[in-house]
């Protein structure tokens, strides 16, 4: 598949899995297809992420540059953390969803710039 594939379906699953979390973090009872549709998309996001690095050209025990080691992180944060403090957050729930979007913007940041 091509690049360009990799990269709709990528951005598409981040916007999906924002959308999810956001729905999870501002209602009292978020519906089970929020939970279901943020594991989903968030799987796919990685599945996509990789394809992505596959069609960059990096190959099977290549050392990963700093910017994929730091989405990586980023986005291992942000799906295991997002639906834990969105069900645990009581009164400051839109403080945690603030911190979930500077966390996908600073990955975001980092895979525009191709920092370091």
């Amino acid at each position: 598949m091509s690049y360009e594939f990799y990269k709709v379906i990528h951005v598409l699953c981040v916007v999906l899995f924002v959308g999810a979390i956001a729905a999870q973090f501002f209602s009292d009872k978020a519906p089970k297809s929020t939970k279901i549709i943020s594991g989903v998309t968030s799987a796919l996001i990685f599945v996509a992420g990789m394809g992505l690095l596959a069609r960059l050209g990096f190959g099977h025990g290549e050392p990963w540059p700093l910017w994929v080691k730091v989405k990586l992180g980023l986005w291992i944060a942000v799906s295991a953390l997002g639906p834990i403090l969105a069900k645990r957050l009581k009164e400051k729930r839109q403080l945690g969803y603030y911190g979930i979007i500077v966390l996908v913007f600073i990955a975001i940041y980092m895979a525009v710039n191709k920092v370091a």
